[in-house]
C-alpha cells in the first residue's frame, strides 16, 4: 500500500500545536527539525502515534520528529500546510523562547567549543611555566629567550582572544571569518593597545569629540561576540542589495567602515561605564572596617568569575595595582591587596566543580578533557573550566560562585579577629593558582601565617562545598554517560555461507549503534547497525548497489544493495547545519557503485571547529525486512572490513 506522506505531514503539523506554534522547519537525513514558539504546546504522544513517525527527539532547543527515508516527501507535505520551512532553525539552536542569559551563555559556550583544545594545552604551558620559574626563579630575567617564546606559547591564546572569539562566532553568525578576525583583531591592535596597556577606561576624541569611552579589549569575550554578531547583519544586508559586480569588495568595506568605530564607541562605553561604576563601588568598600572586607569576600568570591565572563575583571585590576603601589601600614608595610585576596578563593571553587563533574562523566574523552581542564585551574587557569564545562551547563557555574561568596566572607570574617583588626586578609604580588599562596605570607607582618591559614581553609571549604553540591546535583548528559566499554561479539549463530555481508565504508573505530551519541539512533529507529568514530576524511561504499538519495547537504546518502539491503550512511551528528560546507560528493543518485568506491569526502577540521561530533552512523533501513542483523566485529576497523552480517 502507498504511503500517506500528506495524512502523515497533517498529523505531524497538529501534533507540534499547528502554524501559529512553528517558527521555522528544516530537515537532515532522516528527521524533522522544527523551531517551536512554545515546546510545551507540543503533544509527544500524538506525534508519536502518527503513521511514518518513528519517534520524537528533543535536543539543543529542538523539536526533532524523526521520520526516515521519507523526511523529504513529508517536509514537502508540510510545506503545503503552511509550515515556515527553511529559515535559521537549523543554525541558530532556537525552539521555545529563551531568556536574554541563557541566549548569552549559549552564545558564549557555543563560540568556545572549537578553541577549547587549544585553551587547554596553554593553561598547561602556563602551569608549566609557573613550575619553571620556581625550580629555577633566575629564569625569566636571565635574559634567555627560552622564557619569552614559552611564555608567548601560553599566553597568546588569552592576549589575542578577541580574534579567536571573532572567527568561531563569524561562523556561528554566518560571517566571512576572515572578516570577522579583522574585527577582533582591531580590538587588539597595537596602537589601541598602547591607549591603556593595563587596564583603566578613560574617554577619548573621536573626530573631535570626547565621546569614546575605552578599555583593554586583550582577553574579553563578550566584545569580539557582539560586534561580529552586528557585522554579520550587516554584511548579510549588503550582500543581499548591492550590485554583483561590487558586493564582493564593497559589502566588507562597508561592513568594516560601520563596525569597528560602532565597536569602539558602543561597547566600549557600556563596558567602560559599567567598569568605572565596579571600580568606584570596590573603592569605597575598600576602606570600610569590618563590613568591607566581608562585602568583599562576598563581591569578589562570588562574582570574580563572572567579571572574567563579561571581561569587568580589569575594572578590578588597576584598584588591586594600585593599592600594591605603596607599603601599607596595617600590614607591615608590605605591598599588598585587600582585593586580590580573595580572588583565589573564588578560582578554587570552580576546580572543586569540574571535579565534581569529571566525576561522574563516564565517556573516557570527555571525562580526559574535563580532568585537563582541572589541571589548568590548579594553576589558576579557569577559562577552560568555565567555557568548556560549568558556564554551558549553568547550575555548576552558579554552585561554585555561591560557594566563593560563602567562603570568601567566611575568609574576611576570620581574617578581621584572626589577623587585621577590621581588614580581612590580604595578598601581596603572587603567582595563579597554586602557586598564589606563598603570597599570602607577608613579609614583615607577625600574622602572616595566619593569614595564609585561613585562605588555605577557606580554600578547602570553597572546593570542597562546590565539588559536593556539584556531585549531588550535577546530571550529565546522554553523550557523557556513553561509555567505551569493550564490546563482545557474537557471531555464532550467523550462518556465513547465506548471509550478506556489509563492510567498513570508512577507517576507524566500530561501535554498537546502541552506544551512538544521537539518541534516535541509540534507541535503533531507523534500524540497526553500527557507528564508526572515523578516522581519514572519506566515505568508501559498503556494497555493490546503487545510490538511492544524495542529501542536498551532502553529509548523508542512501544506498541500495544489489541484494535489497536498504542503507543510510549519515556523518556527523547534526552536520545537516553546516549546508553542505566541509563535505564534497563523488556519485550522483542512481549510479551504480561498487564496493570501496568512493562516496564522499568530508573535511574533518571544518566539521570539528564548527562544534559538531564526527560520529558517522551506518544503519539499514529496512531492518524488518530481515530475521536477524548481527554485528561482525569491534574496536578498530580498516575500510572494506565486514562489520555487519544480514540474513
Amino acid at each position: 500500500m502507498a504511503k500517506d506522506f500528506g495524512k502523515t505531514a497533517q498529523g505531524v503539523f497538529a501534533g507540534v500545536g499547528g502554524k501559529g506554534n512553528i517558527r521555522s522547519l528544516v530537515h537532515c537525513a532522516t528527521r524533522l527539525r522544527f523551531t517551536l514558539v512554545d515546546n510545551a504546546k507540543a503533544d509527544d504522544a500524538a506525534v508519536k502515534a502518527v503513521s511514518g513517525v518513528v519517534s520524537v527527539v528533543k535536543a539543543g532547543g529542538l523539536y526533532q520528529v524523526v521520520i526516515g527515508n521519507d523526511v523529504h516527501e513529508v517536509y514537502e507535505e508540510l510545506e503545503k500546510l503552511g509550515a515556515p520551512t527553511g529559515g535559521a532553525a537549523a543554525d541558530d539552536g532556537g525552539g521555545a523562547k529563551q531568556s536574554i542569559g541563557n541566549m548569552l551563555i549559549g552564545t558564549i559556550a557555543g563560540v568556545f567549543t572549537p578553541i577549547l583544545p587549544a585553551m587547554m594545552g596553554a593553561g598547561l604551558i602556563k602551569g608549566l611555566i609557573a613550575i619553571l620559574q620556581m625550580v629555577f626563579p633566575n629564569w625569566a630575567s636571565s635574559g634567555d629567550t627560552s622564557y619569552t617564546v614559552i611564555y608567548a606559547a601560553g599566553d597568546a591564546l588569552m592576549y589575542f582572544l578577541p580574534i579567536l572569539i571573532a572567527f568561531t562566532s563569524a561562523q556561528k553568525f554566518k560571517l566571512d571569518p576572515l572578516l570577522g578576525m579583522v574585527i577582533g583583531a582591531a580590538l587588539v591592535y597595537p596602537d589601541i593597545v598602547a591607549l591603556y596597556p593595563f587596564g583603566p577606561w578613560g574617554i577619548n576624541k573621536f573626530l573631535g569629540i570626547d565621546i569614546l569611552v575605552m578599555m583593554r579589549y586583550s582577553g574579553t569575550v563578550l566584545p569580539s561576540i557582539f560586534a561580529v554578531w552586528g557585522a554579520a547583519k550587516l554584511y548579510q544586508h549588503f550582500r543581499k542589495t548591492l550590485p554583483s559586480a561590487i558586493k564582493n569588495f564593497v559589502a566588507p568595506f562597508f561592513t568594516l567602515i560601520i563596525t569597528v568605530p560602532l565597536t569602539f564607541l558602543v561597547i566600549g562605553p557600556v563596558f567602560g561605564v559599567v567598569g568605572l561604576g565596579l571600580q568606584s563601588a570596590i573603592s569605597s568598600i575598600v576602606v570600610l572596617r569590618f563590613v568591607g572586607p566581608i562585602l568583599l569576600g562576598l563581591i569578589i568570591g562570588g562574582f570574580w568569575q563572572v567579571l572574567v565572563v563579561f571581561g569587568l575583571h580589569w575594572a578590578v585590576v588597576p584598584i588591586a595595582m594600585q593599592e600594591m603601589g605603596s607599603p601599607n601600614p596595617l600590614w607591615g608595610n608590605a605591598n599588598v591587596s585587600v582585593i586580590f585576596a580573595y580572588s583565589q578563593i573564588a578560582v578554587i571553587a570552580q576546580l572543586g566543580a569540574v571535579l565534581a563533574m569529571a566525576s561522574k562523566i563516564k565517556n573516557a574523552e570527555r571525562k580526559s578533557a574535563a580532568l585537563a581542564a582541572g589541571i589548568g585551574g590548579v594553576f589558576g587557569i579557569t577559562e577552560p573550566i568555565i567555557y568548556g564545562f560549568t558556564l554551558p551547563k549553568k547550575k555548576p557555574f552558579f554552585i561554585s560562585c555561591f560557594c566563593g561568596a560563602g567562603a570568601g566572607a567566611l575568609a574576611a570574617l576570620a581574617g578581621n579577629f584572626l589577623v587585621s583588626d577590621g581588614m580581612g586578609i590580604a595578598s601581596g604580588m603572587g603567582g595563579m593558582g597554586l602557586f598564589a599562596y606563598p603570597a599570602y605570607l607577608i613579609p614583615n607582618f607577625p600574622q602572616a601565617g595566619m593569614n595564609l591559614a585561613i585562605v588555605l581553609v577557606a580554600s578547602l571549604i570553597s572546593a570542597g562545598a562546590a565539588f559536593i553540591l556539584v556531585y549531588l546535583t550535577y546530571k550529565p548528559d546522554a553523550a557523557e554517560l556513553k561509555t567505551d566499554e569493550a564490546v563482545v561479539i557474537d557471531t555464532s549463530k550467523v550462518n556465513m555461507a547465506a548471509a550478506k555481508k556489509v563492510y567498513a565504508p570508512v577507517k576507524g573505530r566500530v561501535l554498537p549503534i546502541t552506544q551512538s551519541a544521537d539518541p534516535a539512533h541509540q534507541e535503533e529507529a531507523l534500524g540497526k547497525g553500527v557507528c564508526f568514530m572515523p578516522l581519514g576524511g572519506k566515505i568508501y561504499a559498503p556494497f555493490d548497489g546503487v545510490v538511492e538519495m544524495v542529501f542536498d547537504t551532502k553529509h548523508a546518502i542512501n544506498l541500495v544493495s544489489k541484494d535489497g539491503i536498504e542503507l543510510l550512511i549519515h556523518c556527523g551528528i547534526d552536520t545537516v547545519k553546516l549546508g553542505g560546507k566541509g563535505f564534497k560528493v563523488a556519485v550522483k543518485e542512481g549510479d551504480r557503485v561498487t564496493a570501496g568506491q568512493l562516496l564522499f569526502e568530508y573535511n574533518k577540521d571544518i566539521i570539528a571547529r564548527a562544534g559538531y561530533n564526527l560520529e558517522t552512523q551506518m544503519v539499514i533501513t529496512n531492518t524488518e525486512t530481515y530475521k536477524r542483523i548481527t554485528q561482525a566485529k569491534a574496536g578498530d576497523t580498516l575500510v572494506g572490513d565486514v562489520v555487519l552480517y544480514v540474513e
